[in-house]
C-alpha cells in the first residue's frame, strides 16, 4: 500500500469566510503538545501501538501513532503556520499516513503538489514533506516537516505564496 501523503485542509481563501473549521484557525486570509519498588532503573521499552506526542519549533502540537508491529507510523498530525509573500500568515494542519518505518528507524514522505479549485475560479495548490528518526527503543521521534501553498487567480497568475519553512518537530511517549 502506498504512503499517504495528502493535505487535507481547505483553502485558506474558502476558511476566511468560515474563520475556524474543522480543527484548522485561519491567522489572516491569503488573498483574503517509571519508577520500580526496588529502585533500579529500567530501560525504556516502546509498547505496540501508543501514540507520541510533543510539538513542533513553532509551537504547534504534533502526534504520531505507530502499529503495532512497530512498522508504519499509521498517523501524523501537526499544526503549522505559513508565511505568506503577501505579508499575511494561516495556521492549517497537515496529516500524513500510513508511513514505512524503515529498519534504520527511518520515515519519510513528499507529496507531489495537489491543486484545490476555489469556488471563485482560483486554484491553491498544495506541497509537503515530512521526515522522522525514532530512537533505539522507538518511544521517541523526531524530524522535519514542511507545507506551502501557492495561491492563483482565475487567469493562473500567482497571488500569493505561503510556506512554512523547514520546521523541526520532537515526540515521545
Amino acid at each position: 500500500m502506498r504512503p499517504v501523503g495528502t493535505w487535507t485542509g481547505t483553502s485558506k481563501r474558502a476558511l476566511a469566510s468560515v474563520g475556524v473549521a474543522a480543527g484548522i484557525a485561519l491567522a489572516a486570509p491569503l488573498a483574503a503538545p517509571a519508577s520500580t519498588h526496588n529502585g533500579t532503573a529500567l530501560a525504556a521499552k516502546a509498547v505496540p501501538g501508543v501514540v507520541l506526542g510533543g510539538t513542533n519549533s513553532q509551537g504547534w502540537p504534533v502526534v504520531l501513532e505507530v502499529s503495532k508491529n512497530g512498522r508504519r507510523v499509521v498517523k501524523a498530525i501537526s499544526g503549522l503556520r505559513l508565511n505568506c509573500t503577501s505579508g499575511s500568515f494561516a495556521s492549517l494542519f497537515d496529516r500524513y499516513g500510513q508511513l514505512t518505518i524503515k529498519k534504520n528507524r527511518k520515515f519519510a514522505f513528499a507529496f507531489d503538489p495537489t491543486t484545490e479549485r476555489n469556488d471563485d475560479g482560483t486554484t491553491t495548490e498544495f506541497v509537503g514533506s515530512i521526515s522522522g528518526t525514532f530512537n533505539k527503543a522507538r518511544t521517541k521521534a523526531s524530524g522535519r516537516w514542511q507545507l506551502k501553498a501557492t495561491e492563483r487567480d482565475a487567469a493562473g497568475t500567482v497571488t500569493d505564496t505561503c510556506d512554512s519553512g523547514s520546521v523541526s518537530w520532537s515526540v515521545k511517549q
